[in-house]
């Protein structure tokens, strides 16, 4: 290729460059203002998500209704104490529960559970001093008010059949400590709805009457005062 051919070669592709530079400036032009012109898009708020970060936050009012209703199940841990009672022979000891429950309606639930805490003796010797468990099971009736779509309170009532591990209480005139025994009280909680469909984390302190843990030499009811942390699921 001689030297004149590869100039008129380079002038011609410089001119379809200057050519085409102002129809493809037009173009970018025409697509700007068609979408400037168009109209937003919208979506629709979809009322199974509780994900809103997409939507505006008016978008949609979050509820108890986009929560989880039904069948729970409750994991209780805290600690437990006595007054009267078994109270000059046992320490205040840890106390954990697990209960399954259903949700009735949105102020009524009904639980059943088991439960168990562990007590140091705290009597002088002798006997040595050893650990003693309480264990039985439970059942409640709750009643909640709620506040807010993520704040509610309750109360309730429960009834639960406790026995004593050991017989450590019977050498101090305890002797219904182990035989299964009635025991009934009540609760009060706070609860705390996480931006979940399905989780909830509470507190919960209560008082329940001991009478299988009273004895001759104890004085006033056997009363136990129990507080709990707790995690719920519900199904």
């Amino acid at each position: 290729m001689t030297l004149r051919g590869a100039s008129s070669i380079l002038l011609a592709a410089l001119g379809l460059a200057l050519w085409l530079a102002p129809v493809g400036r037009a173009a970018a032009q025409d697509a700007e203002e068609a979408r400037e012109g168009a109209a937003p898009t919208t979506e629709e708020p979809d009322p199974t998500r509780l994900d809103v970060e997409r939507l505006p936050p008016e978008a949609i009012p979050i509820t108890r209704d986009l929560y989880a209703h039904g069948f729970f199940i409750e994991a209780q841990l805290g600690g437990l104490g006595f007054v009267g009672g078994p109270a000059g022979f046992l320490d205040g000891g840890p106390w954990a529960a697990i209960d399954v429950g259903f949700e009735i309606l949105d102020w009524l639930m009904v639980l059943v559970g088991a439960e168990g805490s562990m007590h140091n003796s705290s009597a002088p010797s002798p006997p040595a001093r050893t650990s003693i468990e309480i264990l039985g099971g439970h059942a409640a009736v709750r009643l909640q008010a709620n506040f807010t779509e993520a704040f509610a309170m309750w109360i309730s009532g429960q009834v639960a059949l406790l026995i004593a591990t050991t017989d450590l209480l019977e050498q101090f005139g305890f002797t219904e400590s182990t035989t299964a025994g009635v025991s009934y009280g009540g609760e009060l909680g706070a609860d705390w709805h996480l931006r979940s469909r399905h989780h909830s984390i509470g507190l919960l302190a209560g008082v329940r009457h001991y009478p299988s843990l009273e004895s001759f030499i104890s004085t006033g009811p056997a009363l136990g005062i129990h507080g709990t942390a707790y995690i719920r699921y519900v199904f």
